[in-house]
């Protein structure tokens, strides 16, 4: 039998076993005590990646955040170099988990559903990709559309995109803010506007938007995965029992997102919020894996 199918079954064997203890009632392990935790700069990313470094901490983990590019992100988990990422936006993102194939574990959704793709206001009269062959469209639009981080996975598939539709328009690169900034100062003038946008997304939650249909399938149905190291499971078997619990809704990711639009409110600070106002499902992913935290009375 070939090695990783070896490493594959004793992880899996060991995660099971951990899952067990856990059912039992005997807390895992907590194994290594330092945890690299990598991140984009996207908002839904941020405040995922918030609550779930408060659930470390709360089970006795060291969590040190990094800020990187998504690629980076990628090879940091597959060199060893940092333990987990939880804005894996598959299969947008796919080109990244190709290159470290084998090297990387999936462990759990982080949230989804995570719908993407070419955006506009709702008020604009166009509904399909196709329609933005139109010489009037693209002159509607100035020929542009405002994008994102030039790494992320919803810009590989925009220049998929114009390459397969065969689309004249220039994919401009930016910085989700700056999208998001972009996007609200022509909705505010109820001008055109077509950005590569997602959901989870404040500007999903406060304004009306429709993402344009998509009759090739570049932009498929798709979520966002919770990655690890390989070895993870094993050199942190509490965290591990954890993460495999770990999903949030996009319901959810977008109510801490509009406390942060507008209530003005770190993306840290709407995580701590929406923990202490969901005890329930704090104590659904911890209540077993560390002393102390208190059973809701409901439940």
């Amino acid at each position: 039998m070939k090695r990783p199918i070896l490493r594959f079954l004793l992880a899996l064997f060991l995660f099971a076993t951990v899952n067990s203890l856990a059912i039992a009632g005997e807390i895992p392990p907590l194994g290594q005590k330092k945890i690299v935790y990598t991140h984009g700069p996207w908002g839904a990313g941020l405040v995922t990646t918030y609550v779930v470094q408060t659930m470390l901490k709360r089970l006795g983990y060291e969590v040190e955040l990094k800020l990187v590019d998504v690629g980076l992100a990628y090879q940091a988990l597959a060199s060893g170099k940092a333990e987990i990422f939880s804005s894996a936006y598959l299969p947008g993102q796919q080109q990244y988990m190709n290159a470290q194939a084998g090297k990387i574990d999936i462990i759990s959704v982080s949230y989804s559903p995570v719908p993407g793709g070419l955006m506009v206001p709702s008020y604009v009269p166009i509904s399909t990709i196709e329609d933005l062959k139109k010489p009037e469209i693209q002159k509607l639009f100035g020929g542009k559309i405002v994008g994102i981080d030039a790494g992320s996975g919803v810009m590989v598939q925009a220049r998929s995109v114009i390459e397969k539709y065969d689309l004249n328009y220039e994919l401009v690169p930016s910085s989700d803010a700056a999208m998001a900034a972009s996007f609200k100062a022509a909705y505010d003038k109820k001008e055109p506007i077509i950005v590569t946008g997602y959901c989870p997304h404040y500007l999903c939650a406060l304004y009306n938007v429709k993402f344009l249909e998509d009759s090739k399938g570049i932009f498929p149905w798709s979520q966002d995965y919770h990655l690890v190291r390989l070895g993870f499971r094993t050199d942190f078997p509490r965290a591990a029992a954890y993460l495999a619990r770990s999903s949030l809704t996009a319901e959810s990711v977008s109510k801490m997102l509009k406390w942060m639009e507008s209530e003005k409110l770190t993306p840290e600070q709407a995580a701590e919020r929406f923990i202490s106002e969901n005890p329930d499902l704090v104590w659904y992913w911890i209540g077993d894996l560390v002393e102390g935290v208190q059973k809701p009375p409901n439940l």
